[in-house]
């Protein structure tokens, strides 16, 4: 009020009505100041992410794409862009901007981060393992590189990679509750280092107790140690914690299944193959038990 020119204020309570939720507050005081100063490429930026807030992806693409009219080598323009576009899906215009990103800034570890996950949603798995090599060159001591780089090798077969990246994850961060999860699950699965698998989901849950897909890895491992009871409940409280996981419901009724619990079993994997219709596996594995 005392200085209507002072644009740090404005720009200040702008911020303050985003932290709020307030964004169409928010918008308008942005809009405001880039009336005024139309150069300014954070405010820009900061508009961009309200308008994703408020989930008008449109206007939050106009926004960072004006800033990369005015400076093409905005390097926080293109990854705005990349990250919304890959929130979006579209892998394509995603993978264009993050690889600019990275012509731009060959050191930035969340553009090797985000193309990285862009090739694992667009299933180039080869390329997505490439980029976070290539990224944890650049970027040795950072976990969550090495961590999707294992994702990157499972989507390959390459299970020895998968254990030695999840390995290093956790010499770099011993309290990463997904690589606990990943490498403890990989080795039930595989029915592998079961007393490891459980030790290392074990660890998950401990770190994040209401995290229905570790809660879940602990109890398939314990299944596979054997421990059917104590599986049960475990997998019964991840049916709780995320209600539209097929593969939660399969071990369900896995787990029914050897306590010969048929109608049990029968539901749970009725309910899996609604959620996921495309499950050949299961639906034979339903037919072989009649």
């Amino acid at each position: 009020k005392e200085d209507p020119e002072d644009l740090d204020a404005q720009l200040r309570a702008g911020l303050i009505y985003g932290e709020m939720k307030n964004y169409p507050r928010a918008i308008e005081q942005l809009t405001k100041i880039l009336a005024i100063r139309p150069a300014e490429l954070r405010v820009r930026d900061y508009l961009g992410l309200m308008y994703e807030e408020m989930k008008e992806y449109d206007k939050a693409i106009q926004s960072y794409e004006e800033n990369l009219k005015l400076q093409p080598a905005y390097v926080d323009g293109h990854l705005h862009l990349g990250f919304l576009f890959y929130r979006l899906k579209r892998s394509t215009d995603a993978i264009s901007h993050l690889n600019e990103v990275i012509r731009l800034n060959h050191k930035l570890a969340d553009a090797y981060l985000l193309l990285g996950l862009t090739y694992l949603q667009a299933e180039q798995y080869a390329e997505a393992s490439r980029t976070l090599e290539e990224g944890i060159r650049h970027n040795p001591g950072n976990p969550d590189l090495h961590f999707n780089l294992g994702t990157a090798y499972d989507k390959l077969n390459r299970f020895d990679d998968v254990v030695r990246a999840m390995e290093t994850v956790l010499k770099l961060d011993p309290k990463h509750a997904d690589a606990l999860n990943y490498l403890g699950y990989s080795y039930a699965e595989r029915g592998i280092k079961i007393s490891e698998a459980v030790s290392l989901t074990k660890q998950a849950v401990s770190l994040k107790p209401n995290n229905g897909y570790y809660v879940d890895s602990l109890g398939w491992a314990l299944f596979k140690m054997g421990l059917i009871e104590e599986a049960k409940a475990e997998i019964t409280k991840a049916t709780a914690l995320v209600k539209d996981d097929p593969v939660i419901y399969e071990h369900l009724g896995e787990i029914y299944l050897t306590q010969n619990l048929l109608e049990e079993a029968k539901e749970a994997w009725l309910h899996s193959l609604e959620l996921d219709p495309s499950n050949n596996k299961l639906m034979e594995r339903y037919r072989e038990k009649g």
